[in-house]
């Protein structure tokens, strides 16, 4: 495959995306709002880079337009605790959107869950969200959910958190998504194109970069990226002690 196939997955593609909802009479809707009218609920699910989230949401700023951004507490990519995300996330919300809870069920010992298990990691987590990030969080949406049972919770709030693969958006809502960087069924600019009254959008920041790049180039670059970070810092605060670095 060639760069010109990966062409939408682009800043300027998901601008465009922005227009098209526009132009069509979208609504931005939040969830937990009245489903009145033309209205599109639109969902990041942040699975590798917080950097490309907090540029897609400067642009969605810019477009009068508002979404919720689902973080997970355990990605491998990326620290919440690291005063660089957390202010990044804080910068996210700062512009009008919502931070929800990515709930990622690979990281407990768990393939069939019930509800009261479920329901406790989930106030868990939520807890654990809100100190850290001193922001509230009233939205949850499942992590890779088709490896365990978690399809099966259709109730619109679990522990406390409105569900987004709650029953009736899958019901009730036209779905698409970005997932692994292309798309898996129709184009989401022919899905905002067939003028569906209630579209439930879900892209994935990391897919959406500057330039056109091959979803396995983008993995690269977010990992090479911390990577070099990590060092950068590490070199920094030896220099700042005034000790040697030793090679």
């Amino acid at each position: 495959m060639t760069k010109q196939d990966f062409s939408e997955f682009t800043e300027a593609g998901f601008r465009q995306l922005l227009l098209l909802l526009k132009a069509g009479g979208y609504r931005f809707a939040r969830y937990g709002e009245p489903a009145s009218g033309r209205h599109v609920i639109w969902r990041h699910d942040v699975d590798i880079s917080m950097h490309r989230a907090a540029a897609l949401a400067e642009i969605e700023a810019e477009e009068g337009a508002v979404a919720t951004y689902f973080v997970n507490p355990h990605c491998l990519f990326c620290n919440l605790l690291e005063p660089q995300i957390m202010a990044l996330v804080r910068r996210i919300a700062g512009l009008g959107h919502e931070i929800g809870l990515h709930f990622d069920a690979g990281a407990y010992p768990v393939t069939q869950w019930n509800e009261a298990e479920l329901v406790a990691a989930v106030q868990r987590e939520r807890q654990l969200l809100e100190l850290a990030l001193e922001l509230p969080v009233r939205c949850i949406s499942w992590h890779n959910p088709d490896l365990t049972n978690l399809l099966e919770f259709e109730a619109e709030e679990m522990g406390g958190l409105i569900n987004a693969y709650a029953g009736r958006f899958r019901r009730d809502y036209v779905y698409c998504s970005d997932s692994n960087g292309y798309w898996r069924f129709k184009p989401m600019s022919e899905v905002i194109a067939h003028g569906h009254d209630r579209l439930h959008l879900l892209t994935h920041p990391e897919w959406w970069t500057p330039e056109p790049m091959a979803p396995s180039d983008r993995i690269d670059r977010a990992i090479l990226g911390r990577a070099r970070h990590v060092r950068s810092d590490y070199d920094l605060v030896l220099q700042t002690a005034g000790r040697r670095n030793l090679k």
